[in-house]
């Protein structure tokens, strides 16, 4: 229901209260405020009065005309400076070859979308074998993130496009906690051994960045991307990692600017890279095939390429680095993702126990006077001599 109200607040460090005329209504469920200091409450009724004119006159959109293929042209539309768009139209091109790129938008009930989800979790990974070659089940954060995406594609056709009456109730699986793997965890010659395969491989390239991976925590993208003008100082030792300034340009994941000390491992491979130090820092592309074959050459178990992060970050902490130094040179948003390492930390909750251990019971004064003599039996009197 469309009302008249005027608005009165008190600005801080004033004494005296503003006041405004405005309206409050309903459009499409959703509540509508507009208040403005110079309107009189007759401006109000004016301006309530036409913006109502104006609603019954706009030919109304029936949501069941939105189709999931237009949906998601829109939705790639709204979001053309996102970073992981390409992405974001493989994961539309699987929605509309599941739920068909015709269907009313206003179909895709929770009861679909239930059923989709149901046969996620029964379906198995292309990429993931188990020892015996098969596929292994699809993760939760695999069956998670689809549904995320079309969760939030249905909020906006209800909440900003105001063409769906009502948002279908999704339901993500609870995902585990992050799994962490370091070199050393299953045995202490792993990293050697892993250095020891990249170091045989046709790509020579392989070893260095590992090692640089291993010794700084970069990201893949965040080292296959550097380049000898904006990125590498070897007069101050750090790696300058720079913002994305579009969308389609390399950076940080997180948009912001942040710098890397070299480990002297870090400073020597970039220093025994050939002349001239121009350009891209790497001459070949992705060594995820060679980094695979290594991975296997040297025998390790349930290492990838981003583990190489985990491995640093992980040895960082256990030879006493703070989460908060840690927090910034792996450019992390919030220092709760930083604390999945806290455990590792020798001193973690060890120091704060031992803020709260009991001390013990003091030990009774001794009142009576010590001598030398030796004490008698309880019940036991000495002879007069």
């Amino acid at each position: 229901m469309a009302k008249i109200r005027q608005r009165t607040w008190r600005v801080r460090g004033q004494r005296t209260k503003r006041k405004a005329w405005g309206f409050v209504t309903v459009e499409n469920g959703n509540q509508v405020r507009c208040f403005k200091a110079e309107w009189t409450k007759e401006d109000a009724e004016n301006a309530l009065a036409a913006r109502l004119l104006k609603i019954d006159q706009e030919p109304k959109v029936k949501a069941a005309g939105l189709t999931l293929a237009q949906a998601a042209e829109r939705y790639l539309a709204t979001k053309a400076r996102k970073r992981s768009l390409a992405k974001d139209r493989r994961t539309l091109e699987h929605f509309k070859s599941m739920f068909g790129a015709d269907a009313a938008l206003a179909d895709i009930t929770a009861s679909r979308i239930s059923e989709y989800k149901a046969q996620r979790l029964a379906a198995t990974s292309v990429r993931r074998k188990d020892a015996q070659g098969n596929g292994t089940l699809l993760s939760a954060a695999a069956v998670n993130r689809p549904l995320a995406l079309l969760r939030h594609l249905l909020r906006l056709a209800h909440e900003e496009w105001e063409v769906l009456p009502a948002v279908p109730r999704i339901k993500l699986e609870k995902e585990p906690e992050g799994r962490i793997r370091w070199l050393g965890e299953q045995a202490p010659d792993e990293e050697a051994r892993l250095l020891a395969a990249c170091a045989k491989s046709k790509n020579p390239e392989l070893v260095k960045k590992v090692t640089i991976a291993l010794e700084s925590g970069l990201r893949k993208g965040e080292l296959h991307g550097l380049d000898w003008q904006q990125n590498i100082d070897m007069s101050r030792g750090v790696i300058r990692l720079e913002g994305r300034a579009r969308p389609d340009a390399r950076g940080t994941k997180s948009g912001k600017r942040r710098e890397v000390p070299m480990r002297q491992a870090v400073y020597n491979v970039l220093a025994s890279l050939p002349e001239p130090h121009q350009g891209p820092v790497w001459k070949r592309g992705d060594v995820r095939t060679s980094f695979e074959h290594a991975v296997a050459e040297a025998k390790l178990d349930d290492f990838h390429f981003h583990d190489c992060r985990h491995h640093f970050a992980s040895w960082f902490v256990m030879r006493g680095g703070s989460l908060q130094a840690l927090q910034k040179i792996l450019g992390h948003a919030t220092l709760a993702m930083t604390q999945r390492y806290a455990h590792l930390s020798p001193d973690y909750l060890r120091s704060e126990v031992a803020k709260t251990e009991r001390r013990p019971e003091p030990v009774a004064q001794i009142t009576q006077e010590i001598t030398h003599e030796p004490v008698e039996p309880v019940g036991v009197s000495r002879k007069s001599s």
